[in-house]
């Protein structure tokens, strides 16, 4: 039985007429051979079509998943995948889609369109890249649009069909202007996306890389407007005036009455409370109205300036709470899936390999351009070329931009298809490429990395970095500046960095120190918490007698950049010491019982840091009451397990700041195995651990430090040891790397397998919930067969 279509399409009058049969009950029925589908309403034909979308984007993503580019993974599903479906003609998948629900998918992807667009308009925060524009973003910005354009229009006159094409039909001659201008053009908020897919945006080449965008937008948006709204009217008058007259006024009226109508909503929610209901849905309907007047003045990104032009804080995190899930999991596919229904993969034709030749050739001009001039400014070779990627990449706006040229007619169905595909394609190859080629911690690799024991020994101070993800991590740290006891011969410069999770697709990352982002709106939900960390450290340098000299930083960031943040910080501040708090945190609740809160992401952080950083690093997994300092305490109890090794005599350099606070008591364990042969020790470890064989006295004559050897004769011997501190100390100090085969340790690991690898074998021991004290966990430097590489450890 052949199969039946209920509608049909023509031109009249240059006039394209829709005739559809509908049923007066019976919308519609049978639309696929063998009736695999027996539907019979355009409601149940648009919810098989949206699950098949749907499923196709997820497949899509998730076979795409390695390249780890979930924005443009559903590019590529929704547009190409589908695509690709409507235009296999012997599926006949456009036997399920009459122009009805054509049209209802349109309006769908239309109205997520519109709000993803908002979305990212108010998560752009424009004033953080003006400030960052340099010359060097200028120059390499124009040098690599101009290569592009130039070499673009070179091949284009070296095709000659597509010369002689164009020579004759005008807007074939526009359309082919429109790709190479596109194929020049890097979009701010598409290149910032990427920059959050690939982790960077915090980095060197992702701060350049947003600059350059930003330029060339900016520039393209001057022209467009002077182009189509202010020139008009002087060169053709009448209706062109009339026309650019609305369009002023209606942007007059969006800024200086609509805006600060929205504003005023947006002051009548009190600071860290939550938006009421109906002021969400005024701020909805303020947008609806934005979009729905640019649609009919033919404004495709009206809400987009609307929004750019609006505080982030707190739009962006209502938006992103209330709307977020179903904008980026549904409307957005769909959205992109209707764009992929209007190409044809058939339509393709000698021709297109002409067209592929003017685009491949314009992006090589451009990434030419933008290699040579970064390297003018001293970027290195490496960097200039995942610069030179970045920005050639593409993403929504390149397709919302086709979109717009294949309405008006200034592409042909085969320009478009090519074009949208080429350009996804070729982003989804670039964008790993730049992964490979820029690794923004591997310039830490090849450092000096300082440490606790040169550092002490050259000039007995050093520079400590502390950081703090949220309120909780506080107390734990306060307490290890306290025990350092700063004075007058040895102050101890102190860095606070608080670490904030921004998580939207155009948010520019921030590092700063406090005072330059305090006046930031995005940061206004933050300020009290940070005023309280301040004021945690003010008291804390008033004790010190002024000898603890604070520094206070801010970093915005996603969890998957925060680490560059935090390695870059240590390198020009040039710290020794880095205290990381553990993913894990012990809170305690009013009747005193402890509940274990982690965080994966904060989890994943710490692993990169502890690959990449140059310093030192001890990682502090706090068991102590928040509620009390070493001040309050009569005796503040210290323990450090000495085995042997880097990290071990690093945690010794740790434990000797701590000698001299009145209230600290340490105690060394030194773990010596029973097999005699097995406690030939390094000469530098015996030399060290020997020097605390006599006991340290205080002022009062009190013994501070002592030292205790203990033999052992396997990992059991080992844990009942630490096991007996409990109530006893309360910090214990241990080294990272050990060989899992020594004594003290042996049965501790299980054919490598740990739970915690970050920790090593003794921290991994402690993290469990046999032990009440809080574990300070001590790496010198990473090691080549890191235990963060064991299976287990997935985030």
């Amino acid at each position: 039985m052949e199969s039946q279509q209920w509608w049909s399409e023509g031109i009249w009058n240059e006039t394209k007429i829709l005739c559809e049969e509908v049923q007066p009950h019976k919308i519609y029925r049978a639309f696929w051979e063998h009736q695999l589908y027996p539907l019979d309403s355009y409601s149940s034909i648009l919810l098989c079509n949206l699950a098949i979308i749907l499923s196709v984007t997820i497949t899509t993503w998730f076979f795409l998943k390695p390249l780890r580019m979930p924005f443009t993974s559903q590019m590529i599903g929704g547009v190409i995948m589908t695509g690709l479906i409507f235009s296999n003609r012997e599926f006949e998948y456009h036997t399920l889609l009459p122009p009805t629900v054509v049209f209802i998918l349109r309006t769908i992807s239309f109205y997520g369109f519109i709000f993803h667009l908002f979305m990212l308009g108010v998560e752009t925060n424009m004033s953080i890249i003006i400030r960052r524009i340099e010359k060097k973003s200028l120059v390499i910005g124009i040098t690599g649009s101009l290569c592009s354009f130039a070499l673009g229009i070179a091949a284009f006159y070296l095709t000659s069909t597509e010369f002689e094409l164009a020579r004759h039909n005008k807007q074939t001659f526009k359309g082919l202007i429109g790709l190479m201008t596109l194929n020049a053009q890097s979009f701010f908020m598409v290149t910032c996306n990427n920059l959050n897919d690939l982790g960077i945006s915090n980095s060197d080449i992702g701060r350049l890389a947003s600059s350059i965008s930003l330029i060339l937008d900016l520039s393209i948006l001057v022209f467009n407007f002077i182009m189509l709204v202010i020139l008009p009217p002087f060169i053709s008058g009448g209706n062109d005036v009339k026309r650019s007259l609305i369009i002023l006024g209606y942007y007059a009226i969006v800024f200086f009455i609509i805006r600060p109508l929205l504003l005023f909503i947006l002051s009548q929610t009190p600071e860290g409370r939550d938006m009421k209901n109906t002021h969400f849905m005024y701020i909805f309907l303020i947008v609806l109205m934005v979009a729905g007047f640019g649609e009919v003045l033919d404004e495709k990104f009206a809400v987009f300036f609307f929004a750019l032009s609006l505080p982030e804080y707190p739009l962006s995190s209502v938006f992103s709470e209330k709307l977020e899930t179903i904008t980026s999991a549904v409307f957005f596919p769909v959205y992109c899936a209707t764009q992929g229904l209007q190409t044809n993969f058939y339509s393709l034709t000698k021709r297109s390999l002409e067209i592929e030749f003017v685009l491949i050739v314009g992006y090589i001009g451009k990434f030419c351009g933008t290699t040579l001039s970064s390297r003018l400014f001293g970027v290195p070779i490496w960097n200039s070329v995942a610069l030179s990627l970045i920005v050639c990449s593409k993403g929504l706006l390149d397709v919302v931009s086709l979109a717009l040229w294949r309405d008006k007619d200034l592409l042909d169905v085969e320009e478009y298809t090519l074009a949208i595909t080429h350009f996804l394609i070729t982003t989804g190859a670039l964008m790993p490429l730049a992964r490979h080629f820029y690794e923004p911690l591997s310039q830490y690799a090849s450092l000096f990395r300082r440490n606790l024991t040169d550092s002490t020994n050259n000039n007995g101070t050093f520079q400590t970095l502390t950081c703090l993800h949220k309120e909780d991590n506080l107390p734990g740290i306060i307490r290890l500046i306290e025990a350092f006891h700063p004075s007058r011969t040895r102050p101890i410069p102190v860095i606070s960095l608080q670490l904030m999770p921004l998580s939207g697709h155009c948010t520019m990352p921030i590092m700063a120190p406090l005072e330059q982002v305090k006046s930031m709106a995005i940061f206004r939900s933050k300020l009290a918490y940070s005023n309280r960390v301040v004021e945690a450290f003010i008291n804390l340098e008033r004790q010190s007698k002024g000898y603890t000299r604070l520094k206070h930083y801010v970093a915005m960031s996603s969890f998957e950049s925060m680490h560059n943040d935090i390695c870059s910080l240590v390198y020009q501040r040039g710290v020794s010491l880095l205290i990381l708090p553990f993913h894990m945190h012990v809170q305690w609740t009013k009747v005193g019982k402890i509940v274990e809160d982690s965080s994966q992401s904060i989890r994943e952080v710490n692993r990169l840091v502890l690959e990449k950083a140059p310093c030192s690093i001890g990682m502090l997994l706090d068991r102590g009451d928040p509620h009390l300092g070493i001040a309050q305490t009569s005796i503040y109890q210290v323990a450090i397990i000495f085995i042997g090794g880097s990290d071990d005599l690093e945690a010794l350099a740790f434990i000797r700041l701590l000698g001299s606070h009145p209230n600290v008591r340490v105690v060394v364990i030194w773990l010596k195995s029973s097999i005699k042969d097995d406690n030939k020790n390094d000469a530098l470890d015996y030399d060290t651990i020997m020097s605390f064989q006599a006991p340290k006295k205080s002022k009062d004559n009190e013994t501070t430090m002592t030292l205790k050897e203990v033999v052992v004769n396997d990992g059991s011997d080992t844990t009942n040891i630490l096991l007996s501190m409990n109530d006893v100390v309360d910090l214990v100090v241990v080294g990272r790397h050990h060989d899992s085969n020594c004594v003290p340790l042996h049965g501790l690991s299980l054919d490598g397998w740990y739970e915690y690898p970050e920790l090593g074998i003794l921290g991994d021991l402690l993290a469990t919930s046999d032990f009440g004290f809080s574990v300070l966990v001590v790496q010198k430097e990473p090691k080549d067969d890191l235990v963060l590489d064991n299976p287990k450890f997935t985030v």
